[in-house]
């Protein structure tokens, strides 16, 4: 009797983390706050990488300045 019991211990366990599992696993996908805040870091890293691609474009015109510089001085 007592290896009955131990093991419907364990099952009953088991099938409580399962059952956990799968109600919060299975919310109904994300909420409508969810998805703005979603798109609004989209927006801000679209944003973010423009800001990027300009100051490299920016780093780049500034070492072509300081090589047509450096050359000017060595010649």
């Amino acid at each position: 009797m007592n290896f009955i019991a131990t093991n419907f211990k364990y099952l009953l366990v088991v099938s409580l983390f399962v059952t956990s599992g799968w109600m919060v696993g299975c919310g109904g996908g994300p909420s409508a706050e969810q998805m703005q805040q979603l798109n609004d870091l989209r927006a801000e890293v679209e944003s973010l990488q423009s800001q990027v691609n300009d100051a490299t474009s920016q780093k780049s015109q500034l070492e072509r300045q300081i090589a047509d510089k450096d050359a000017k001085v060595k010649a």
